[in-house]
């Protein structure tokens, strides 16, 4: 298995939850990510061509490795259907070592990152 990854928490979201469910399996799928959760509904409250804007909107919560994240990211965003996607990613300051471990297993194989 190849050195350990960091471990970053992503974050979008899309309007309808069949949309979340077909981002989320492609992402797992292609292992880009070792997990990714789907939200209830949301609220969100933002300006968008100089206009307040409130929808319902679906969050989705990405676990991926840092060295994944240029592609994540790319990936994500050829298969938004938002014009200008949220992408926000963080470090996960503090992981379980199982976790890490698992998450690095299961998205760190050859050909993928």
């Amino acid at each position: 298995m190849p050195k350990s990854d960091n471990l970053f928490v992503c974050y979008t979201t899309v309007s309808r939850i069949p949309e979340a469910e077909s981002l989320a399996e492609d992402i797992v799928k292609s292992r880009l990510a070792a997990c990714v959760q789907i939200d209830s509904p949301i609220t969100s409250v933002y300006r968008w061509k100089d206009k307040v804007e409130k929808e319902e909107e679906i969050r989705i919560v990405l676990f991926a490795l840092e060295s994944a994240l240029p592609k994540l990211e790319t990936f994500v965003a050829d298969r938004h259907p938002y014009d200008t996607p949220k992408w926000v990613c963080c470090r996960a300051e503090k992981v379980s070592e199982k976790y890490l471990k698992w998450a690095n297993e299961v998205c760190n194989l050859r050909g993928f990152i």
